[in-house]
């Protein structure tokens, strides 16, 4: 009995042994390659949270007056982005323009065509701080009772 079983699991051990070093390796029957390319088209929104308008009286000294925080514009994109700041003032000012928060960036004066601020994708939160300051035209300073406006308009593009 005990060689039976012996002979049993010798049997057993050589046909295991025989089947593992007798295998075939797997071959490659066919290889394909799939390149994917996705196009996502750009998205830009900008969204005017506080309208960025300012009335003011001219001061009889001339001195410029300076607003901070003024509106609050929100800029979300994909891609990065470019920001066009203009103004509609009167004529007899001249309008500067800053992002507020950091206090020596330097004053950008906005004339007909604006000043351009650019940033990266993603989602931000812009306010302004403005500058008004008198132009001197043939010697006179408007008068403090004369109050004036300037508003602020933004285009928002791709960089």
């Amino acid at each position: 009995m005990k060689k039976r079983i012996g002979l049993t699991v010798l049997l057993v051990i050589l046909v295991l042994l025989g089947g593992f070093t007798d295998t075939t390796g797997a071959r490659e029957l066919t290889r394909t390659e799939l390149k994917v390319r996705l196009q996502i088209p750009v998205m830009q929104r900008l969204t005017v949270l506080e309208p960025a308008e300012i009335t003011f009286t001219y001061p009889a000294d001339g001195q410029a007056l300076v607003f901070t925080n003024i509106g609050r514009v929100r800029v979300q994109s994909n891609a990065n982005w470019a920001l066009t700041v203009g103004a509609a003032a009167d004529a007899n000012v001249d309008i500067a323009v800053r992002p507020s928060g950091d206090r020596f960036t330097p004053w950008q004066t906005v004339d007909g065509y604006g000043r351009v601020y650019t940033g990266s994708n993603g989602s931000q939160d812009i306010s302004w701080d403005v500058r008004i300051q008198s132009r001197q035209s043939a010697g006179a300073i408007k008068p403090r009772s004369d109050q004036g406006t300037v508003q602020l308009y933004f285009t928002l593009g791709q960089l």
